[in-house]
């Protein structure tokens, strides 16, 4: 069944760890513009065919949020990190609306990702990991949560909740 995946977002180590926790089949990525500009990784994004947003246009997230609907109604799972970028103090931050909009207007349910402690291998301002992963590094996927029957303010507040519930208590809001 189709589905948003939901993720905290600390550290560029997050999207391999999100494919080794769910597969790495039948999904995209609801990513940012500004990544296209990224060597390597903007061709990646772009071959790839995922969802890319520009945050500054309007008609940009009108177009994003019909796309990621298609995309929903097609039978392909789309991942996102609704806080809009990596947290630098690794302290979960507000999420934006876009990926739980989206899930409601497709009814699609959304399963909420912890992973935890990624910022000790790959910190936000490092270039690459300076220690291996195994044994520091742990991704939590939590039991779906429905959007139907939610607003979509609702549907925010639960996975944001299941996400927090998961974090180490360094990640935790204040």
């Amino acid at each position: 069944r189709k589905a948003m995946f939901v993720s905290n977002h600390n550290s560029w180590m997050d999207i391999p760890f999100i494919g080794h926790a769910i597969g790495w089949r039948n999904y995209k990525f609801v990513a940012k513009k500004e990544l296209e500009k990224v060597p390597i990784l903007g061709k990646a994004i772009k071959t790839a065919k995922n969802v890319l947003v520009d945050r500054t246009n309007r008609k940009s997230q009108l177009l994003t949020l019909k796309s990621g609907m298609k995309w929903l109604d097609d039978g392909v799972n789309l991942v996102t990190f609704p806080e809009g970028t990596r947290s630098r103090s690794g302290r979960l931050m507000p999420f934006k609306n876009g990926a739980f909009k989206m899930a409601h207007k497709a009814g699609a349910p959304v399963v909420p990702i912890s992973i935890c402690r990624a910022q000790d291998v790959m910190p936000s301002y490092w270039m690459f990991p300076y220690r291996p992963a195994a044994g520091v590094c742990k991704v939590v996927v939590h039991e779906p949560v429905e959007s139907k029957g939610k607003t979509e303010q609702e549907l925010a507040d639960a996975v944001r909740e299941s996400i927090i519930a998961g974090l180490p208590e360094k990640q935790r809001p204040l």
